[in-house]
């Protein structure tokens, strides 16, 4: 299975006790590539495919290689591949989703980034299975989409039909209620929910587990989750934790040694030792130790 977000993985999820930070890390670049006006989210699929959504452009693009011109999709619009404002992207190697935020929908298009079906449910008349403002999207391995709805903060799910089958970190959540996600990940058994400060783990069914990062992530933009670790950034930070869920590394932007200078980091993906680190405007490539 294509793609960070579809990883079996299963963290557990105490918090790091409060003061304790390791040293910094120094990273050094290997090389850079894509030209963007201001890029969000970054997707890994199959083969090596990379995905990007531009918002100030309102494109995906598709990079099938480090070396090739990407292909690209969108513009500002309501028709099947235009979006206003793109906010999320997934991917199981044939499909490729993307959270079209002013549209209030998720478009389908196959992995040419040809148009497949459209979801929209902000008007429909079963009430639970609206959203609106999809700020992200996440594909499990079972094929089940998960999407923040932000209009409503909480998490929606719908089957492979497109049914919808279920919502969860609204206000009856308890400790797991939503309150500024950001971010979304999914597993075979793990529904992982970035927020502002910390990162939300919910099972399957929307049960919510515990916590990662909580005293220890500020101003999350982004996060990855690999067979080993997660990978939280900010726009001037990155840490990595252990699958216990303790922090064991950070980084800043100090620290970050790359040809163009990377005044901001946007988004984090990771594949086997290859670390990209996605600014508004390029692809930035490490190794990942």
């Amino acid at each position: 299975m294509a793609g960070a977000i579809a990883i079996a993985v299963c963290l557990l999820t105490w918090p790091l006790p409060s003061g304790v930070q390791p040293d910094d890390s120094v990273l050094v670049e290997e090389y850079s590539i894509g030209s963007f006006q201001r890029a969000t989210r970054i997707v890994l699929g199959s083969h090596g495919t990379i995905y990007v959504v531009d918002e100030d452009e309102n494109k995906l693009l598709q990079f099938s290689s480090l070396r090739d011109v990407p292909k690209s999709i969108g513009g500002f619009g309501w028709s099947s591949s235009s979006f206003d404002k793109p906010t999320g992207i997934a991917t199981d190697g044939i499909n490729v989703y993307v959270a079209d935020y002013g549209n209030h929908r998720i478009q389908r298009f196959d992995r040419s980034l040809n148009y497949i079906s459209s979801l929209s449910t902000r008007d429909t008349s079963d009430v639970m299975s609206r959203f609106g403002y999809p700020l992200d999207v996440a594909l499990s391995e079972f094929g089940d989409l998960f999407i923040i709805d932000a209009e409503n903060i909480r998490i929606v799910k719908f089957n492979t039909q497109g049914t919808f089958e279920q919502a969860f970190g609204d206000i009856n959540a308890g400790k797991g209620k939503l309150q500024d996600p950001v971010k979304l990940a999914a597993t075979n058994s793990r529904i992982y929910v970035g927020e502002k400060n910390k990162i939300l783990v919910f099972d399957y069914f929307g049960n919510y587990i515990g916590t990662i990062g909580e005293e220890v992530i500020h101003q999350l933009t982004g996060f990855t989750i690999s067979a080993d670790e997660l990978i939280a950034v900010s726009h001037e930070s990155i840490w990595w934790f252990s699958p216990e869920g303790l922090l064991r590394k950070k980084s800043s932007l100090e620290n970050i040694v790359s040809g163009e200078r990377i005044n901001q980091i946007q988004d984090v993906a990771c594949l086997g030792k290859q670390l990209f680190i996605l600014s508004p405007q390029k692809i930035h490539i490490f190794t990942n130790e």
